[in-house]
């Protein structure tokens, strides 16, 4: 596939993905768990929940800073403002994509909501430590795509592109918040995915642009627990 088409595949697809996403059009993704939410209504609730740092999740990439520090700088004091908390109080924790909170948490929905039990317990002291009823866990997602090298016929002519072993950051994430309960169960999750089209600097200031918009889309639909 020539660079120019890999292109213009590659930018719609990301379009389309932040287009499907930001309007809530996630298949397979169940967002309320069963055993508190049934016909539409949340069984009583213990609050309030703490809002915890927000977990920003990257496999080795180039440009991994700059995607952290956007979702520093932007997403995260949107979130903070959305759920009515003081924006200077917004913080993020850079993580390694392979890490086992990184990985299992968006996966714990489409598990029937089944904790694997040391990280339910870990989850369970989480909330203990915030001194609430339960915590809020934002995750960030870092996407990546891998660092193309282009081959050249004998005169020279660029003829393909290959993908090396290497990765770039493409300057768009996937979000989610996770509503835990004092017994590190997960009680509701939602996502919500900021893409645009472009370059790396592109999606980055539509990353920027979207905030407010991925973090209403966030917590629009959140149990209703309030916040410490």
């Amino acid at each position: 596939m020539s660079t120019l088409r890999h292109s213009i595949l590659r930018n719609s697809l990301l379009a389309a993905t932040a287009s499907a996403l930001l309007v809530g059009c996630v298949p397979g993704l169940a967002t309320s768990n069963p055993t508190y939410f049934a016909d539409g209504k949340w069984k009583e609730l213990d609050t309030p929940y703490a809002l915890t740092p927000l977990l920003s999740c990257a496999y080795p990439a180039d440009n991994n800073d700059k995607v952290h520090r956007n979702i520093e700088d932007y997403v995260a004091p949107a979130l903070w403002s959305a759920y009515g908390q003081d924006v200077s109080g917004a913080k993020l924790k850079r993580m390694k994509g392979d890490s086992e909170w990184c990985e299992t948490l968006p996966n714990i929905a489409t598990d029937k909501f089944s904790v694997p039990p040391r990280m339910k317990k870990e989850l369970a002291e989480y909330v203990k430590q915030s001194g609430a009823k339960g915590i809020i866990i934002p995750v960030a997602t870092l996407f990546r795509s891998p660092i193309q090298q282009e081959l050249h016929a004998a005169d020279g002519t660029p003829i393909a592109s290959v993908d090396t072993d290497r990765f770039t950051a493409d300057g768009t994430a996937l979000f989610y918040v996770h509503y835990i309960n004092a017994n590190g169960e997960l009680l509701y999750t939602e996502r919500a995915g900021s893409g645009g089209i472009g370059d790396f600097n592109d999606r980055l200031s539509h990353m920027r642009d979207t905030a407010a918009e991925v973090a209403r889309r966030l917590t629009q639909k959140a149990p209703p627990v309030g916040l410490q």
